[in-house]
C-alpha cells in the first residue's frame, strides 16, 4: 500500500509539473502625448531602444532635458526596428508626436 501512495504522489507531482505555462510580459504601447521618466517606467543612465508599432504611421519623439534643450530628436518610420537612444537622464520630459504606439525595450 505505501509503494502505492509513493508512485502515485510522484506521478501527481509530475504530472502538475508538465503543465506549466510560460507567460512573457507584454510591453506597454505609448501614444501621442507628454511623459516623463517616471511616466514611462524607464531608468536613469541605461542606453534603451524605442520601437514603432504602427504599420504605416510615422512618428516623432523628442526627448528634452530640464533645461527644455533637446537632446535628442527621432524620427521613427513605420514599422521600425528597435532605435538606440542616449542614456537618460531623470529630469529628462518626452514628446511623442503623431498617432504612433511607441515600446522602449
Amino acid at each position: 500500500m505505501k509503494k502505492f501512495i509513493y508512485i502515485l504522489s510522484t506521478f501527481l507531482l509530475l504530472s502538475f509539473t508538465f503543465n506549466t505555462v510560460n507567460v512573457a510580459a507584454q510591453p506597454k504601447m505609448y501614444s501621442q502625448g507628454f511623459y516623463t521618466m517616471k511616466d514611462l517606467n524607464l531608468s536613469e543612465n541605461v542606453s534603451y531602444k524605442v520601437q514603432n508599432n504602427q504599420p504605416y504611421v510615422e512618428g516623432l519623439l523628442i526627448i528634452l532635458d530640464s533645461d527644455k534643450k533637446i537632446q535628442q530628436l527621432l524620427r521613427i518610420p513605420a514599422n521600425a526596428t528597435q532605435i538606440p537612444m542616449i542614456p537618460l537622464k531623470y529630469d529628462y520630459k518626452f514628446i511623442i508626436y503623431n498617432n504612433v504606439l511607441l515600446s522602449f525595450s
